[in-house]
């Protein structure tokens, strides 16, 4: 059994060698490509990149989406704090401040052309409201809902305000990026597996006359197709480590528009690049795309070949 496992990590690994030999003595066919490949991967990795970057730049956006919960106007200020104090404990509470009537009358007076009008009121027209900010932890709008319902039945709140609608509308188009993302890859994955075929199909046509004579001799089924498998995935490899190289490309090359976006908003939010884990992921799936891609091309291709003689 042992003799067995190692006679067919040596067939492998001959096969492996023969192939990648194969492939560099046509290095102008071979980088032709592998560079197609590479760009046909190099889309979807950009958009994962955007999408999780997208994802980082909102996370401020989505927490800025402060609840306002407007108390009773005959409040007085302890019983306000008691409200504020049954607010902080409500999960799903980030932090919550209590902004009384004078205080908000002092913030529209520091607004410019406000001083006269606040003057001439007889008395002070603003409630006592509680700014609240929702924990991290919250990531669905139905979430938020949830706790804006349960911060509104809280005694002694008259009124709350939530922009649920921009919550909304921000969730969506992030969810719709992701799903562009995931279809994308998918239909440039199998636009990598034809890729490869056709260009094995090419390959096991140039080399007809080869694989007849090991049929004549009497070559097994997998020996002839080992080495057009391993042409597979190091096609699909080779692609792969380019797409990454064209990734970290673009994003450095984006990096300083980016920041300056970024600063225009006042946002300071690093631009990310593909991680370890999705750099290994999409190297991992490149080579098992190309490996695909043999696999479907090349035995039915050599089903149509016979020895002849």
């Amino acid at each position: 059994m042992l003799t067995k496992l190692r006679a067919l990590m040596a067939h492998h690994a001959q096969a492996a060698v023969s192939s990648l030999v194969y492939l560099c003595r046509q290095p102008i066919t071979t980088l032709l490509t592998i560079v197609v490949i590479a760009i046909t991967l190099t889309l979807p990795a950009l958009l994962w990149v955007f999408t999780d970057n997208t994802t980082e730049l909102t996370k401020d956006w989505k927490r800025s989406g402060h609840i306002s919960l407007y108390l009773d106007m005959q409040t007085p200020t302890e019983a306000a704090a008691i409200i504020l104090s049954q607010v902080l404990k409500t999960p799903g509470v980030l932090e919550a401040t209590l902004k009384t009537p004078a205080d908000g009358i002092l913030e529209l007076q520091r607004q410019e052309g406000m001083q006269d009008l606040m003057q001439n009121l007889p008395d002070n027209p603003l409630p006592a409201v509680i700014d609240v900010t929702p924990s991290p932890d919250i990531t669905v709008p139905a979430a938020l809902e949830k706790l804006y319902n349960q911060l509104k039945g809280l005694a002694g709140v008259e009124d709350a305000r939530l922009d649920m609608q921009w919550v909304s509308r921000l969730y969506a188009v992030l969810d719709l990026a992701k799903h562009l993302s995931h279809g994308l890859m998918i239909l440039l994955g199998l636009a990598v597996v034809l890729i490869i075929g056709n260009t094995l199909r090419l390959v096991i046509h140039q080399r007809q006359e080869e694989i007849q004579v090991l049929k004549l001799i009497g070559a097994s089924g997998p020996f002839i197709v080992r080495p057009f498998l391993y042409t597979g995935l190091w096609y699909g490899l080779a692609s792969a480590l380019v797409a990454l190289l064209l990734v970290s490309f673009f994003m450095v090359s984006l990096s300083v528009a980016f920041n300056q976006l970024a600063a225009a908003f006042e946002m300071h939010t690093p631009l990310i690049g593909l991680s370890i884990r999705q750099a290994l992921l999409l190297i991992l799936v490149a080579s098992l795309l190309g490996w695909l891609g043999a696999c479907i091309s090349v035995k039915r291709q050599l089903a149509k070949i016979e020895p002849t003689g």
